[in-house]
């Protein structure tokens, strides 16, 4: 599939700001299911531009803005390129009781550990402990978890925050994607199967088919020995496909923030976020 894809995010500020500071990872991912033939980033205050890879291999592009300033405007344009990461079919059965391998101790350890707003209280993984008692392989139980996650909570924006935590949103069950995802992750973490955040976005060509569609998305990817990381989104119960663009990983939210930043002035502010995506012929 052939995406076209423009986030746009607007701040105005009450007062002239300086020195603004931000960090984007906005910048789509390239892999074997995901190829990015085009990316621009256009910023207002025109400024200077630097780009590194943080620990989770993500692209970050570092500005900032020095002059006294009202109004910033962040727009980042994609074209995309996605296959289907099932395409083949699901990933072959891994027993849960099949030893660790040595990825374990190294490059999957910070997605093994609560961390941030990923919490494990007793109550979670109580519930995990319960499905697990229904499924015997890794990937069988993450759907199940997944399962789990969509049926017990109602999809409700407004009633959260980036600073939300599992507990909290355990015991209210109510949340958008973002809460979604960091309670699978705590479910898959409270019994040691690797798990991380990936933030990105989903294409809804009928526009009400998928929840948090046509914005930043959120979901979650296990690790299957043998197989690598495999995709699903709790929000929507289903396996990432093609509709799907990733953007960043990380352990949760608070890694890969698409926008994060400071400046020196007045804290009253304005921001408004809008994103576009259009199927491309071909």
């Amino acid at each position: 599939m052939k995406l076209r894809i423009t986030h746009l995010t607007e701040y105005r500020y009450a007062s002239p700001v300086s020195g603004n500071a931000n960090e984007l990872r906005l910048t789509p991912v390239q892999s074997r299911w995901q190829q990015v033939p085009f990316f621009l980033l256009r910023i207002l205050p025109s400024t200077r531009l630097r780009k590194f890879h943080d620990f989770y291999g993500n692209v970050v592009t570092y500005f900032e803005i020095e002059e006294g300033h009202t109004h910033l405007v962040i727009e980042a344009t994609s074209l995309v390129n996605t296959l289907d990461r099932y395409s083949e079919g699901e990933p072959v059965p891994v027993l849960l009781e099949a030893p660790a391998t040595t990825d374990l101790e190294g490059r999957l350890q910070p997605f093994l550990q609560p961390n941030g707003p990923v919490e494990v209280p007793p109550e979670i993984w109580r519930a995990a402990v319960d499905i697990r008692s229904n499924h015997t392989d890794v990937f069988g139980l993450a759907k199940g978890m997944m399962d789990y996650v969509y049926r017990s909570c109602r999809y409700v924006p407004g009633v959260t925050n980036v600073h939300t935590t599992t507990t909290q949103f355990f015991q209210r069950r109510e949340g958008v994607c973002q809460d979604f995802s960091h309670l699978m992750l705590a479910l898959c973490r409270s019994l040691q199967i690797p798990a991380r955040y990936v933030s990105g976005y989903v294409y809804d060509a009928k526009r009400k088919d998928i929840r948090g569609a046509h914005a930043s998305h959120a979901w979650v990817e296990v690790w299957v020995p043998g197989a690598g990381w495999h995709g699903l989104d709790p929000t929507n119960n289903c396996l990432t496909h093609e509709h799907y663009v990733v953007v960043a990983f990380g352990r949760d939210y608070e890694d890969i923030a698409p926008v994060r930043g400071s400046f020196w002035g007045s804290a009253e502010r304005e921001m408004r976020v809008s994103v576009h995506i259009e199927e491309r012929p071909g």
